[in-house]
């Protein structure tokens, strides 16, 4: 996307606080949702979607028990939120913009800008990572500002980059990413080893912006933070793909894969290879050579596929 469409596209999405609740396999049965919304439905039989595309969640245990309760054997969509179970996580969801065409930098396939969702945490944690991890300043320990998270009090758990063609109805999941989780848990494990040798050192002698002492780091990290670990980067998928659903209204979403993306994107390291291998699939997405429309009009990105052999996306329809 330009600069300016990214704006404009701000511009209409506001500012107003939007929650996102997210539990263990939700995405289950919001595939299923959506899967009636693609056929133009409001209820299949459950022996109709065990042959779709999602019928192969059908078999997870919450799912199973879920749709145990549909005493007709009919799946209703405006029913699957009452099938939630009643723990659920909060989080809240906010935009900005990536990205001003310098490809080395931005990791951006068109040399272009990109919208950001950011998944942020709720007011729950934050008021757990100020009491146990005390930071004394904005700018946390477990964050980089160089990257597209919001800043000041709301922190962002993980983003979505997507760069988006109204003209061609798709949407390209740039890069699913969290700073937080990670930067955290390498933190920790410093800290400890650091600790053998100096028993009485306080993390804060690391790692500016902790105040807190080391068992509170502990617990924050092992503690507050294992929920987030399970799930975060399928709530992230998931909202995203909502998110272009109900807002967008655009119908076919493509995702990187690991080596088309890397090389593309010319990303520097290595990204976690689950993300672009077992994450798609366990969305449903399918494998496809077929190169997304958006791309081939794109001249600097034909270029940059005549150097990759075989290259290739998951691609997902809405």
């Amino acid at each position: 996307m330009k600069p300016q469409e990214v704006n404009e596209v701000l511009a209409c999405l506001g500012k107003e606080r939007r929650v996102f609740r997210y539990f263990k396999d939700r995405y289950c049965f919001d595939l299923m949702d959506l899967e009636m919304k693609r056929r133009g439905v409001s209820s299949l039989r459950v022996a109709d979607l065990k042959q779709t595309n999602v019928g192969r969640f059908l078999n997870k245990p919450a799912v199973a028990s879920a749709l145990g309760k549909c005493g007709s054997g009919v799946v209703r969509r405006e029913d699957l939120p009452l099938l939630w179970p009643w723990e659920q996580m909060a989080f809240t969801l906010s935009f900005d913009r990536w990205g001003d065409g310098d490809r080395g930098w931005d990791q951006t396939t068109r040399n272009q800008s990109n919208l950001v969702l950011q998944i942020n945490f709720d007011g729950g944690h934050r008021a757990c990572y100020q009491r146990l991890i005390k930071p004394n300043m904005d700018y946390g320990p477990f964050e980089s500002w160089c990257h597209p998270v919001a800043q000041g009090e709301r922190k962002t758990l993980a983003w979505v980059r997507l760069d988006i063609d109204f003209d061609t109805d798709e949407v390209l999941i740039e890069e699913i990413q969290n700073d937080w989780l990670r930067k955290a848990t390498r933190v920790l494990e410093w800290v400890r080893r650091r600790k053998r040798a100096k028993p009485d050192l306080v993390p804060g002698e690391l790692y500016d912006g902790i105040e807190g002492s080391y068992e509170d780091l502990e617990h924050y990290v092992e503690e507050v933070l294992q929920p987030y670990q399970l799930l975060w980067a399928e709530a992230a998928m998931l909202a995203a793909i909502r998110f272009v659903s109900d807002e967008l209204g655009i119908s076919t979403v493509y995702y990187h894969s690991y080596v088309t993306g890397q090389k593309l994107k010319r990303v520097v390291g290595s990204p976690p290879r689950s993300l672009y291998t077992k994450l798609p699939k366990d969305f449903g997405f399918q494998l496809t050579r077929e190169v997304p429309t958006m791309l081939a009009r794109t001249r600097c990105t034909r270029r940059y596929l005549k150097a990759i052999p075989n290259p290739s996306w998951y691609r997902m329809d809405l």
